[in-house]
C-alpha cells in the first residue's frame, strides 16, 4: 500500500507539475523551543516567504522568530499573525520596484519633483551626490504600512505579538550586534535594514543603528540566546565565488561590499535545518515583479527539498485572539517642528483621542505619507492595553532648507540645467517658500511660490505664486528646414490654493494672470481667469495621469497627458496617451506634437497647434546591467482650429535604440524614422522638463 500511494502521488505531481510535498510535521511536546532565523540578502530575502509558505503547509509554526534586514521584514509580518499568502500580496502592493533600485532620487514637489544630480541639505552633513537607490520616505511609509497590524498588537513588546520576535541590527560605532525587543515594530525593522549610504542610520536609545548583517548577518547566535534549542534557518546571505576576476576593479569592489556583510555561519546542531535557496545570481536591490517571484519560488522549492523526509514537531494550536478594537485613550507627537507638524500628521492619519482606530483605514492612511514633504520619519510607537491605546508619534522632520541642482543634454534641443531651493518655515514662519531657475539655449525661466501651512481637516494649502519666462520658439518648414525663430516672453501670477486626497491625488485651483510679448514688441495681449490642475503624483512619474484646464477672457487651454507602466515577463509596456485643445492660443502656449519627446524622425516642436491628439506605446526590455533595449511606435496630429479632436492626415513613426539608467538620469540613444521616410537620431542625456 505504502508504495502504491507513493507511486500515485508521484504521478499526480508529473501532470500538475509541482514538486513533490515533504513529509508531514508531527505533533508533540517534548522538544525545546523552535527558532526561525531569517537572513538579510535584499531582493533575495524574498525567498523567505516561499519558505514560509512550505512551512504553513506543514503547520510547522516557531515558538520565536528572528531577522536580520529584508529577513526582520518578512519575520516581522510573519510573527505579525500574517501566513506566508499574505505577506507576498502585502509585497506585490507595496511597489518594491518603485521604492528600490529602479527609484529615482527626486526634490521635493514644490520644486516639481525633477530629478536632481546634487543636493543640499541644511543640517545632514553639507552637499551630497544625490542617490537613486531608495525613497526613503516611501520605504519608511511601506514599513508603516506593511506593519501597522503588529505594531498596534505589540504595543510597544516583541513578545506580545502571536509569535515573540527579535529584529537585529549594528551599532555604527562600535559594530557590536543590538537586540531589538521593544519599541515601534517598523522603526526596529527600519533600523534593521538600514544599509549604509543607501539609508540614514536610526537613531534608538543614544545609538546610531544600521543593518544588522554588518553584525550578524544570519542570526543563528541571537536565537540560541532567546532559548531556541532547535532552529530553521533560511539563509539568502551571498556566498563567496569559486573563482574572482581581480583584474576587474568593479568586481573587486562588489566583492569588497558583499564581504561587509558575511559572517562565518555559527555552527548548527544536528536538530536544527538549514536551508539555501537557489538566489545567487540575483542582485541585493533588484525588485521587478517577474524577479521577485522567481526568488520566492526558489525559496519555495528549497525549502520543500531541506523538509523531504525530515519530521517537524508542532506545537499546540494558539488560542485564537478574539477580534480586538483599539480604542485611542491619547495622542502625542515628539520630534516635529513648532507650528503645526502636530496638528498636520493628526489631520493626515485622521487620529482623534476617544475614537477607535481602524486598522485598514490607517494602513491607507499611512500610505499618504509618501506626499509630505515635511517629513522624513514617522513612526507611531503605540503602548498601553488595546482599550486605552496610546500613540506617542515621533517625527524626524526634512531639512529646514534645501538647495537641488540638475541638467539635460538634448542633441536637437541642446542643453539645460536648472537651480531649485525650498525654505521649509526657516525664513518665514508656516510659510514654504520654493524656487526654481531653468537655464537653457531655448529656455530661461524662475518661478516662485509660497505655500502655507494645511487649513482645515482636507489638507487644503493656500499658495500665491509667479513665473517669468522667456522661450525660443523654433519655427520650420514642411520639409524640416530651419525657419527664423520667434522669441516669446511672458509673465505669470496665480493665487488659489491645493488640496491631497487619496494616496496620490493632487488637486490645484488658481486665479491666473497672464501677460506675454514676441519678438521683443509690448505685449501682445493681457489675459485673467482660472485654472484647474489634476495630477496623480507628479508628471515626471513612469505612471499616473496630469491634466490642466484653463480658462481665461483671452484663450482657453486643455491638455492631459496619460501614461501607465506594465510589467509583462521581464517586459515593460509603457501605453501614453497625450491630448490638447485649445483656443486663441499664445505662440508658446501651442502643443508640440509629442510634447517633450517631439516625433521620431522628426525636429522636436517641428508640428505644432492648438488641437493635439497622440499615442504611443514604449517597449523596454533589460539586457545587461543598466542597459536596457527601448522600442516606441508612435501616432498622432496636430491642427489649428476646427473640431475638438484634430481631424486629417495621422504621422505614424518608431524609434529604436537603448535606454541606461545612470546617477545623472537615463541616457537614450534611439534611431527614429517615419512612415514617410524621415528619420533622425535622438541623444538625451536625463529627463527633459
Amino acid at each position: 500500500m505504502p508504495h502504491s500511494r507513493a507511486l500515485l502521488f508521484l504521478t499526480v505531481t508529473l501532470l500538475t507539475g509541482l514538486p513533490a510535498r515533504p513529509a508531514a510535521a508531527q505533533a508533540c511536546t517534548t522538544q525545546g523551543p523552535l527558532a526561525l532565523v531569517l537572513s538579510g540578502g535584499g531582493a533575495k530575502g524574498l525567498a523567505h516567504i516561499g519558505v514560509l509558505q512550505v512551512l504553513d503547509s506543514l503547520g510547522i509554526r516557531p515558538d520565536v522568530v528572528v531577522g536580520t534586514s529584508m529577513g526582520s521584514i518578512v519575520g516581522a509580518m510573519y510573527a505579525s499573525g500574517l501566513s506566508a499568502e499574505q505577506i507576498g500580496a502585502m509585497a506585490d502592493s507595496l511597489g518594491l520596484a518603485d521604492l528600490f533600485g529602479g527609484a529615482d532620487q527626486r526634490t521635493p514637489r514644490a520644486l516639481g519633483d525633477r530629478r536632481p544630480l546634487v543636493v543640499w541639505e541644511q543640517g545632514t552633513g553639507g552637499f551630497r551626490v544625490a542617490q537613486a537607490i531608495a525613497r526613503e520616505a516611501g520605504v519608511n511609509a511601506a514599513l508603516n504600512r506593511a506593519l501597522v497590524r503588529g505594531n498596534l498588537l505589540a504595543r510597544g513588546d516583541f513578545d506580545s505579538l502571536p509569535i515573540p520576535f527579535r529584529a537585529v541590527a549594528t551599532d555604527l560605532r562600535t559594530r557590536g550586534t543590538v537586540i531589538l525587543a521593544s519599541g515601534d515594530l517598523a522603526r526596529a525593522v527600519r533600523a534593521s535594514m538600514a544599509i549604509p549610504l543607501v539609508f540614514d542610520p536610526v537613531r534608538v536609545d543614544g545609538r546610531q543603528l544600521v543593518d544588522g548583517g554588518l553584525a550578524a548577518n544570519v542570526p543563528i547566535a541571537v536565537a540560541r540566546l532567546q532559548g531556541a534549542t532547535r532552529l530553521i534557518v533560511s539563509d539568502v546571505s551571498w556566498r563567496p565565488p569559486d573563482s574572482v576576476q581581480g583584474e576587474n576593479p568593479l568586481v573587486v569592489a562588489d566583492l569588497l561590499v558583499s564581504y561587509l556583510f558575511t559572517q562565518p555561519l555559527d555552527s548548527l546542531s544536528p536538530d536544527d535545518l538549514l536551508i539555501r535557496p537557489m538566489v545567487d545570481s540575483f542582485q541585493p536591490l533588484d525588485f521587478r515583479a517577474d524577479r521577485q517571484h522567481t526568488i520566492r519560488r526558489a525559496g519555495h522549492e528549497a525549502a520543500q527539498a531541506a523538509l523531504e523526509g525530515r519530521e517537524f514537531c508542532i506545537p499546540p494550536a494558539p488560542a485564537e485572539r478574539p477580534r480586538q478594537e483599539y480604542r485611542v485613550r491619547d495622542i502625542s507627537v515628539t520630534g516635529g517642528r513648532t507650528g503645526g507638524d502636530a496638528t498636520l500628521i493628526r489631520r493626515q492619519l485622521r487620529l482623534t483621542e476617544g475614537g477607535t482606530l481602524d486598522v485598514p483605514s490607517l494602513r491607507d492612511y499611512l500610505a499618504t505619507l509618501t506626499q509630505l514633504d515635511e517629513f522624513r520619519e514617522v513612526w507611531l510607537r503605540p503602548t498601553g492595553p488595546p482599550d486605552s491605546l496610546r500613540l506617542d508619534v515621533l517625527i524626524r522632520p526634512a531639512a529646514p532648507r534645501v538647495g537641488v541642482a540638475g541638467l539635460a543634454y538634448d542633441n536637437d534641443l541642446g542643453g539645460q540645467m536648472w537651480l531649485g531651493a525650498v525654505d521649509r518655515g526657516a525664513t518665514i514662519p508656516r510659510i514654504e517658500t520654493s524656487g526654481t531657475l531653468v537655464l537653457g539655449e531655448l529656455r530661461q525661466e524662475l518661478t516662485v511660490t509660497f505655500r502655507t501651512a494645511g487649513v482645515g481637516r482636507l489638507l487644503q494649502r493656500p499658495l500665491l505664486g509667479g513665473t517669468v519666462g522667456r522661450e525660443e520658439v523654433r519655427r520650420f518648414d514642411k520639409d524640416g528646414g530651419n525657419q527664423p525663430s520667434v522669441d516669446t516672453r511672458e509673465l505669470m501670477a496665480a493665487v488659489g490654493a491645493e488640496r491631497r486626497f487619496g494616496r496620490e491625488w493632487l488637486l490645484e485651483a488658481a486665479g491666473v494672470l497672464h501677460s506675454w510679448a514676441t519678438d521683443g514688441a509690448p505685449p501682445d495681449g493681457t489675459a485673467w481667469g482660472g485654472m484647474l490642475q489634476l495630477s496623480s503624483g507628479p508628471r515626471y512619474r513612469p505612471s499616473g495621469i496630469w491634466a490642466q484646464g484653463m480658462l481665461l477672457d483671452r484663450y482657453r487651454r486643455v491638455e492631459v497627458d496619460a501614461r501607465r507602466v506594465f510589467a509583462v515577463g521581464g517586459v515593460r509596456l509603457t501605453p501614453i496617451l497625450r491630448f490638447g485643445w485649445g483656443r486663441d492660443l499664445p505662440l508658446q502656449r501651442t502643443f508640440p506634437l509629442g510634447g517633450v519627446d517631439g516625433f521620431p524622425g522628426l525636429n522636436i516642436g517641428e508640428l505644432r497647434g492648438d488641437r493635439e491628439l497622440s499615442g504611443a506605446l514604449v517597449v523596454e526590455r533589460p539586457l545587461f546591467g543598466p542597459l536596457s533595449s527601448r522600442v516606441s511606435l508612435v501616432s498622432g496630429q496636430v491642427a489649428s482650429g476646427g473640431r475638438t479632436v484634430p481631424r486629417g492626415r495621422w504621422h505614424t513613426g518608431g524609434r529604436l535604440g537603448v535606454i541606461a539608467a545612470t546617477p545623472i538620469g537615463p541616457i537614450r540613444v534611439e534611431y527614429g524614422i517615419t512612415r514617410d521616410g524621415r528619420n533622425g537620431v535622438l541623444v538625451r542625456v536625463g529627463e527633459w522638463f
